[in-house]
């Protein structure tokens, strides 16, 4: 009786060591780094953006610059997605396998390479180019420019189904005008709105047209106690068929004041809104 019980303990002993051997090793292949050829994924990319414009039949080319911040070779891979705007204003990216986008025009666009190298500290005029079909009728599409490591050089811990990726990508947005394509904004007033404690003023406006919009200019407020400020419109995109709020915000150097709580409502606001080609005579009064 005195053995078997021995027995026991001694194998209830062996697979507790065995256990704590086994996470020993599993944490002490975690803390190791991981070797790979690009161990981090610093780049710096411009323009963040094109607005591009042509006619039916036109090739458009552009470059666009990759520097690696890295102190090692990085090596990147390049593709084309769609992208659209959410409500809170980020651009959203679509995985590579979603079909087209109504307004995609990524059957249009050529790429330099997929794949390409870059030495440390060095810089790359990527090229690529939007063929616009001669029978194209006026209008917008759009796409990005992805850019991100290549598949075999992102930082990757695998043990068993454990798996725990590093990696990153830049998008470069691109927007396309074909033709006699323009966007047509209509004023649909200012409000006042309360988020996280703060109050901010709300120019919303609806674009009509069949290009996007990205309106411009500033607006005077007089408050009810007869000081005034100086609010910038925020250059944010309205696409076509769509309604957005675009924020006005106060620059201390510009209007004095850091934020909208400082002036007394209601407020008189009169100023100019500018789109390419159009504008709008703002003057209203918001209580």
């Amino acid at each position: 009786m005195r053995l078997s019980m021995k027995l026991n303990y001694t194998r209830r002993d062996l697979c507790k060591t065995a256990f704590f051997a086994f996470m020993l090793f599993f944490l002490l292949i975690l803390a190791m780094p991981c070797k790979t050829e690009s161990a981090t994924f610093a780049v710096r990319i411009s323009p963040p953006n094109f607005e591009l414009k042509g006619k039916p039949g036109d090739v458009l080319r552009e470059v666009i610059t990759i520097e690696n911040a890295d102190t090692a070779q990085g090596i990147y891979q390049v593709r084309t997605a769609d992208w659209e705007i959410d409500k809170k204003g980020g651009v959203v990216i679509q995985p590579p396998d979603k079909p087209l986008a109504a307004s995609s025009c990524r059957s249009w666009t050529r790429i330099e390479r997929r794949i390409f190298k870059l030495l440390p500290k060095r810089v790359k005029r990527y090229r690529f180019e939007v063929h616009i079909p001669a029978d194209a009728k006026d209008g917008e599409c759009r796409f990005a420019v992805v850019i991100s490591p290549a598949p075999e050089t992102i930082d990757a811990m695998k043990f068993g189904s454990f798996n725990v990726p590093v990696a990153g990508a830049i998008a470069v947005v691109v927007y396309v005008t074909v033709g006699k394509a323009k966007p047509e904004l209509e004023f649909k007033g200012v409000v006042k709105k309360k988020s996280n404690g703060k109050t901010s003023l709300m120019v919303n406006l609806h674009n009509w047209g069949n290009a996007h919009a990205r309106p411009s200019g500033s607006v005077i407020a007089k408050d009810a106690n007869g000081r005034k400020a100086e609010l910038l419109l925020s250059p944010f995109p309205i696409m076509p068929g769509e309604t957005r709020g675009i924020r006005l915000f106060a620059d201390k150097e510009i209007s004095g004041i850091e934020n909208i709580e400082e002036l007394a409502f209601p407020l008189y606001l009169k100023g100019l809104i500018e789109w390419d080609g159009g504008t709008y005579k703002v003057d209203t009064m918001l209580e």
